[in-house]
């Protein structure tokens, strides 16, 4: 569930026992050395020591796991995670305050991703971006949705056990934690209701986003299939009977015209829209309900302590 976190901790939340720069940067590798700033790693998150804050950022699952991709973490798994990290840098990082929390899930879909992400239109408040064809951005100030090909970050990262796969992956990223849901530590993280209240606004979010459900292809096979096509596109998006009775009601048509407009119309009907076909984003959208009643029953128990 968690991909990349950010936490801050200063040395006063532990009674200024420990210094940072001291401790801390010993434990890292890639080390650069500023004034009164250490920057490193451990693993695959990025530590940043600016005098007595220590700022950690990484996703937690690939801490965990190795990657990011086999599969999401249980609840007593993200303790663990949590635990062994504070571990490995000499402190607790579960009294750490968390300023970023991304959580994602990865889909395994029929087709290409980018199909998909072409299907989902428009969320109010949110403003529609994509920088690439196969990403696409719902954004806000405090929040941001992140839908994407999953597979080109694996192709790069040499991961062969996931060739010929589409997987699209859904990202909600709290970038305002504080504001959105008031102070939140570590060990906030582990907890039940707040995973569960996480997940809700994931899952609320998506379901919101308005989608195009009717199913109309456009076809290239001639000119001819390629008007009807398009005019199939425009009947899917807007009623056009009406427009041919308003148009004749405004004698910008006779009744021969309109009668003959109609019956084409009737025609591309029954050909292009007069089907049973499941909408595509009907899949995405379906695996997306499945895993979130899942993930429910799994995240509605608390860790063993």
């Amino acid at each position: 569930m968690y991909d990349t976190l950010k936490f801050i901790l200063l040395e006063k939340d532990l009674g200024n026992k420990v210094c940072f720069i001291e401790e801390v940067s010993c434990r890292l590798t890639d080390v650069k050395y500023y004034n009164n700033r250490v920057v490193g790693r451990i693993k695959n998150m990025q530590v940043d020591i600016r005098g007595t804050t220590l700022i950690v950022e990484g996703s937690l699952t690939k801490w965990f796991l190795g990657n990011n991709y086999e599969r999401f973490l249980l609840l007593w798994e993200i303790r663990s995670a949590i635990r062994s990290l504070g571990s490995a840098l000499g402190v607790p990082i579960e009294k750490a305050k968390v300023s970023r929390i991304d959580i994602a899930f990865n889909f395994r879909v029929s087709y290409v991703p980018w199909l998909y992400l072409t299907k989902l239109l428009y969320f109010d408040s949110y403003h529609r971006s994509n920088i690439e064809k196969e990403t696409l951005y719902f954004d806000k100030y405090d929040c941001q949705l992140v839908f994407y090909d999953k597979m080109n970050e694996l192709k790069s990262c040499g991961a062969k056990e996931t060739e010929n796969l589409n997987l699209l992956r859904y990202e909600f990223r709290f970038k305002k934690v504080t504001k959105l849901f008031g102070e939140v530590r570590g060990s906030c993280l582990y907890d039940s209701d707040f995973c569960l209240l996480l997940l809700e606004k994931w899952y609320r979010c998506y379901m919101d986003i308005d989608k195009q459900v009717e199913e109309v292809g456009l076809k290239f096979t001639g000119v001819k299939d390629m008007k009807e096509s398009c005019v199939a596109l425009c009947m899917s998006e807007i009623n056009m009977f009406d427009a041919i009775e308003e148009a004749f009601t405004k004698k910008e048509i006779n009744s021969a015209v309109k009668f003959a407009v109609l019956q084409e119309l009737r025609r591309i009907r029954s050909i292009y829209l007069d089907n049973e076909k499941v909408p595509l984003i009907n899949e995405l959208t379906r695996k997306i309900e499945n895993t979130y009643v899942m993930l429910k029953r799994r995240y509605n128990v608390s860790p063993a302590s």
